[in-house]
């Protein structure tokens, strides 16, 4: 396997920048799926944490005084990838407290105790359960008041995201309000913690680069800063105080962790980049649309945007001409409808096409001189077996002499097969992912199709109307930004044909008319003319809330 000073010996994918020298790839079983779309877009790194690791570097630039969104390295003419490192506080006093602390609770529930008593119950078993470990700053910081410090604790555990499955304390995390409330992936070593990829496995990072090579790249680094960055709302205040002294330590102290590399993004440009960055730049725009809220969207929009760009890629890579739209079926229910039977269709052939384009990319050298040239002796099958570690980082199964490797043909199969097999592959983020924001429905014995969740409609409405828009008009722009596909005249092919019956699309545009009426989004002036609106762009606010719903 190829070393990171081998990168410039990696197989890309047409029009790829080269891999920088010092990207690590050790990890790697084979270089198929990071040459397509990038190094790397995982399938249990969801949504919100993708929002999350973006936002920690974006956190760090922030406050290091370097421009959020840079653009390329090298020159105008002649790009190349963007080369980072960033750090993250550990910030371990507030994440024990949120998330392996089990006695705050239980102290200041029993009855007839008074605060002084119940301060010193709790630091006396702090202590002996976890030495070393001094949080008697908190005493003072909330004036004595045991029940006001554990209402504190138990609002910001309410910030939880993704609070579903077992995950470890340390891979636990909150709604990324403010930079108090963020904390690294990291495991736990014997003299500390060190940065571990366990759920943030880069996606955060690549969605970072999208946005740095972006058209937008300079209204957005000064939306971000203001919105988000430069917040210092009730809950990032409530966060610091917990947090005690960590709360200003400075980046040369050992209370943070590095990475000292960001991904690899393959495309210097994409036109998603820019479909990306206009909908942060929209939804950051709209200043009455709380930050607890707008964090959400971003975190829908932006899964739902990568997941875009998975199908695009790979219908380039495998050469095809265009992408068949997302047919979406508005009632979410198992009726088994024309729509939805079109949607599930869709669906499936969605889901295939990583694996055409993985095929489509390892056919593409095995087209070049380099490797037809080979021949069948043992010697070129021992050739061969050096090629594909230094084009695909491949290592076959150790064999005792050149004389036991299969033929050249027989290793690129077995190659291409690990490829497609592999788990965590990008056809099961493409699922993960449209599943988690709420893109995908999925019914026991029905099947899976394309049937948006509320959270995701409003994220579209909000990200794509400024002011009144007819119905119709909001069709084919969700038609255009995003491959979507709702009502009879979105769905006709070039011959003008109909792939159901119009009726059923018909009542298909009737089914999200309603549900964007129920959410508040439709204002329709007669029967024949129905506008979608955005409630937040004429002034009107509601309470902000930690919006972390399930899709």
């Amino acid at each position: 396997m190829p070393s990171s000073n081998a990168n410039s010996e990696l197989w890309l994918s047409k029009g790829a920048m080269a891999v920088p020298d010092h990207q690590k790839i050790h990890a790697l079983t084979v270089w198929c799926d990071p040459a397509i779309w990038g190094l790397a877009l995982y399938d249990d790194q969801a949504p919100w944490f993708t929002l999350i690791e973006c936002l920690q570097l974006l956190t760090f630039r922030h406050r290091e005084g370097k421009a959020l969104f840079p653009g390329l390295d090298g020159k105008p003419d002649a790009p190349s990838h963007e080369r980072q490192s960033y750090r993250i506080k550990l910030n371990t006093n507030l994440r024990h407290l949120l998330f392996r602390d089990q006695e705050v609770g239980r102290v200041a529930a029993r009855g007839g105790a008074n605060d002084e008593v119940r301060w010193h119950q709790w630091l006396k078993r702090t202590a002996e359960d976890f030495p070393g470990l001094d949080l008697s700053y908190l005493k003072a910081a909330f004036s004595d008041d045991f029940t006001n410090f554990a209402e504190a604790l138990e609002l910001m555990r309410s910030a939880e995201v993704e609070q579903f499955g077992q995950k470890r304390w340390t891979s636990r995390h909150l709604q990324p309000v403010g930079e108090a409330m963020l904390f690294p992936d990291v495991k736990m070593k014997d003299d500390g913690f060190a940065l571990d990829r366990r759920f943030f496995q880069r996606t955060g990072e690549i969605l970072y680069l999208m946005l740095n090579r972006s058209a937008e790249r300079d209204r957005l680094g000064e939306l971000v800063a203001r919105r988000i960055l430069k917040s210092d709302g009730p809950w990032n205040r409530i966060a610091r105080r917990l947090q005690g002294p960590e709360a200003d330590a400075t980046t040369d102290q050992p209370k943070w962790v590095e990475a000292p590399t960001i991904g690899y993004l393959p495309l210097a440009r994409l036109a998603r980049y820019d479909e990306l960055a206009r909908d942060w730049v929209a939804i950051l725009s709209q200043s009455a649309i709380p930050l607890e809220d707008a964090l959400e969207f971003l975190a829908r929009l932006s899964g739902l945007h990568q997941v875009i760009y998975i199908a695009e890629r790979a219908v380039d890579v495998a050469g095809r001409p265009s992408l068949t739209p997302f047919v979406l079926e508005m009632t979410g229910s198992a009726r088994n409808n024309p729509v939805q039977v079109l949607s599930a269709e869709r669906y499936k052939a969605h889901k295939m096409l990583p694996s055409q384009a993985v095929e489509a990319f390892v056919q593409s050298y095995a087209d070049t001189s380099e490797w037809r040239e080979i021949g069948t002796g043992p010697m070129d099958c021992s050739h061969a077996k050096t090629l594909l570690a230094k084009r695909f980082a491949w290592a076959p199964k150790k064999t005792a002499s050149a004389a036991g490797l299969p033929p050249p043909a027989e290793q690129l199969q077995a190659m291409l097969d690990a490829a497609k097999t592999r788990n965590h592959d990008s056809g099961s983020t493409f699922t993960a992912h449209a599943k988690k924001v709420g893109l995908v429905t999925a019914r026991r014995g029905t099947g899976t199709w394309y049937s948006p969740s509320d959270g995701l409609l409003e994220a579209l409405v909000l990200a794509n109307v400024d002011c009144a828009m007819e119905l119709g008009q909001f069709l084919s722009v969700l038609r255009r930004r995003y491959h979507v596909v709702i009502g009879s005249e979105e769905a006709r092919t070039r011959s003008g044909e109909l792939p159901v019956p119009l009726e059923d699309l018909r009542e298909n545009e009737r089914r999200l008319e309603e549900r964007l009426r129920v959410l508040g989004f439709i204002n329709r002036k007669s029967d024949d003319c129905a506008f979608v609106v955005n409630p937040f762009s004429s002034g009107r606010a509601v309470a902000g809330r930690p919006a972390h719903a399930a899709a």
